[in-house]
């Protein structure tokens, strides 16, 4: 028995590292949508199952195991409703799956009960310690009065495994430990990544995420026969500005910068910052007189935009932007980010405030 424990023991702890690899691209420090909690409710009620069908047999109909474990933790990391999916679906393959009895009834009432009670607990504004140790007792209260409605011939066998008490709060004792170095494990590879591909101050990509997203952006343009178009920004006398106001005025307006550039492209489109003043967006599935269009709207609303600096002080700024097509304009992809670098340094250099496209006419590359 002591070995059969130890084998539903160790299934659970390998779902929870599987877990691991599932919700690590996943933003799970942030609200999770009703979809996110139905589907964390769903794999906890799977490994719920995959524990019974593990499970210890002690008679026929009745058996143990730690198939509860899943359901506190849907309740405790994601809250009711996953608690309340998780207890369903085990509260189902008991009954229905593994046979209609007296006995299989129980179960289910008890796998509901627990997914209520531990769901119920997860609400109290209290500290993830305190909801462990009141959901392990709710847990104790539930079992002790569940086994006064077993039939008489066996309930000398859930006396005779007091000791599972024991054991089942060991075991959750030990996976909450774990599920915790688990959700700090991600959380710090999330924090890491994001380091590595974000700019700091902006939080628009990188650089080096710059230069991933255009190689995959402009392989798969080439490669689907898509039109494709770049945008270089430069915020026009910005040096002028951080002289005057400050650097923190100069990252204030940056960080706002930002946002507009964010607001005014669409969800697919890449938006970066290259460094200093300069920002990039890459413009997928869009033709050169689309891209002027979004290009003079971008302008358009920086310049009319007031942007705060301090103390209730805000001033105006005007951006120059360079843009260049493909396939339009060029056969060769990789073109596109000299293209438009070399539009922006004309609109840079021809007034300011202005949107160029590039012209084949004028530049040979």
């Amino acid at each position: 028995m002591v070995l059969e424990f130890f084998q539903n023991a160790c299934i659970l702890i390998a779902f929870m590292s599987i877990a691991q690899h599932l919700l690590r691209n996943k933003r799970i420090f942030e609200d999770m949508s009703l979809k996110s909690k139905f589907l964390w409710g769903l794999y906890s009620g799977i490994l719920g199952v995959i524990l019974m069908i593990n499970s210890v047999h002690i008679t026929p109909d009745a058996f143990i195991d730690f198939r509860y474990i899943p359901i506190l933790f849907s309740a405790i990391y994601s809250g009711f409703f996953s608690s309340i999916i998780a207890s369903i679906l085990i509260a189902i393959f008991r009954s229905l799956i593994l046979g209609v009895s007296d006995i299989s009834l129980i179960g289910s009432a008890i796998a509901l009960a627990m997914g209520i009670g531990f769901g119920i607990i997860s609400l109290l504004k209290i500290s993830k310690k305190r909801k462990y140790i009141y959901s392990m007792i709710f847990f104790v209260i539930a079992s002790v009065i569940s086994s006064f409605t077993v039939p008489q011939n066996v309930k000398f066998v859930f006396q005779a495994v007091s000791l599972y008490f024991s054991g089942y709060l060991i075991v959750s004792y030990i996976s909450i430990k774990y599920a915790d170095y688990i959700f700090e494990t991600v959380r710090i590879y999330q924090k890491l990544r994001n380091e590595a591909t974000k700019d700091y101050l902006t939080g628009l990509n990188n650089v080096r995420e710059f230069d991933n997203s255009f190689n995959n952006i402009s392989q798969r343009a080439v490669r689907k026969e898509e039109e494709l178009s770049m945008l270089f920004i430069d915020i026009d006398f910005f040096k002028k500005i951080n002289d005057t106001y400050g650097h923190n005025a100069g990252d204030t307006i940056l960080k706002s910068l930002a946002l507009i550039l964010l607001d005014t492209c669409r969800a697919y489109d890449v938006v970066s910052r290259m460094g200093g003043e300069e920002f990039s967006i890459i413009l997928l599935d869009c033709s050169d007189s689309k891209a002027v269009k979004i290009a003079e709207r971008l302008r358009e609303k920086v310049e009319d935009n007031d942007f705060y600096i301090s103390d209730n002080k805000f001033i105006k700024i005007t951006i120059s932007i360079g843009i260049a097509s493909y396939p339009n304009m060029t056969t060769q992809v990789d073109n596109l980010l000299e293209m438009a670098d070399t539009a922006l340094y004309q609109a840079k250099n021809t007034g300011r405030n202005k949107v160029v496209l590039f012209n084949n006419e004028e530049h040979k590359i």
